[in-house]
């Protein structure tokens, strides 16, 4: 299909101060095959009042509590008619022609599972939110090209990336009805990552397209949060995502360099006397031992999902970097260089 429906699901949390930029810029879009669903997660702002007043052919879900990014879009999915679907976060601003560009990637090769846009940071406009991460081998991410200028040809040329930014991602609806969408025990954080590894594991690719461009605040909804809920979310959400999706060879080989490497910064923390960091990190551990025969049955599950092997994938998406790249990511003394 040339033409096919789009249905795009944003999940608001007092998101009144970003809502009206957000939801002018979809107005004017070029591809207008769509539908929108609003899924508000209990919010005490006029965020509701507000968008319903200016938008009312949305379809609205309204939440009598915050259920999280990752319930909140599993709620709308279920209802969604399109062929594709567009996750957007309620802080982005897209450029008229940015879903058109989207949709037309996605078209170009029907084993593309989702694709990213390239995500500008607002108001700076000219630096790089998001283009895609690649895999480490200690378990952490690799975001290409993040803070750095959104000019550079390096960062303007189409290219498989490992795990996409759910601030605006497009998926093709099949295969999510094949992969399931997101853990509903991740709240927040890391979520994306966990479905963008399902998607490779089903055979799909995910695509960088620097033909779209979407401008991104950051930290709408998180910057309401603690700290050290956020780390604590983000350290045991990436755990668990190992544990469930790589097969033995692998996670045998990584668990140890993550564990390693969270008592590491755990300690660094420490010693610069942040407790509440380090009690957040050590705590990420603690849950992944607890919950750990539900991870693993969620394993049993996802593996059996599973059409390819990780050797056919993961080593062209892995990325290799110098011990002190870890330093700067935990204690942000410089940008790490490209």
């Amino acid at each position: 299909m040339d033409n096919p429906l789009v249905s795009i699901i944003i999940v608001n949390w007092n998101g009144e101060r970003y809502l009206k930029d957000c939801l002018d810029s979809l107005k004017v879009q070029t591809y207008t095959n769509t539908e929108v669903f609003f899924v508000d997660n209990a919010s005490s702002d006029n965020s509701v009042a507000n968008t319903k007043k200016l938008f009312p052919e949305f379809h609205f879900i309204l939440n009598k509590k915050n259920l999280g990014y990752a319930e909140g879009h599993d709620e709308a999915f279920g209802k969604t008619k399109g062929e594709l679907v567009l996750f957007l976060s309620m802080d982005t601003i897209l450029q008229k022609d940015a879903l058109a560009n989207l949709v037309s990637q996605m078209q170009s090769n029907t084993r593309i599972g989702a694709v990213q846009p390239k995500l500008l940071m607002w108001p700076q406009k000219t630096l790089i939110d998001s283009i895609g991460s690649f895999f480490l081998m200690s378990g952490l991410l690799y975001h290409y090209g993040r803070e750095k200028d959104s000019t550079l040809a390096k960062y303007n040329k189409k290219m498989e990336i490992f795990s996409a930014k759910g601030a605006c991602l497009l998926f093709r609806k099949s295969v999510l009805l094949k992969t399931g969408l997101f853990d509903k025990d991740y709240f927040a954080y890391f979520e994306e990552t966990d479905l963008c590894h399902r998607i490779w594991l089903s055979g799909y690719t995910i695509i960088y397209t620097p033909d779209a461009v979407v401008y991104h605040t950051g930290g709408g909804a998180s910057k309401r949060m603690a700290p050290t809920y956020i780390l604590f979310h983000s350290y045991k959400n990436r755990i668990q995502t190992y544990i469930k999706n790589l097969s033995w060879k692998y996670l045998i080989r990584l668990l140890p360099f993550t564990l390693v490497v969270y008592l590491g910064a755990s300690l660094g923390y420490l010693l610069r006397g942040n407790v509440g960091v380090t009690i957040a990190i050590l705590r990420s551990i603690l849950w992944n031992i607890v919950h750990i025969k539900k991870i693993l049955i969620k394993r049993r599950d996802v593996q059996r999902m599973r059409v390819v092997r990780d050797d056919s994938f993961l080593p062209r998406l892995t990325k290799k970097v110098r011990a002190s790249y870890y330093y700067y990511i935990f204690y942000g003394l410089r940008r790490y260089k490209d």
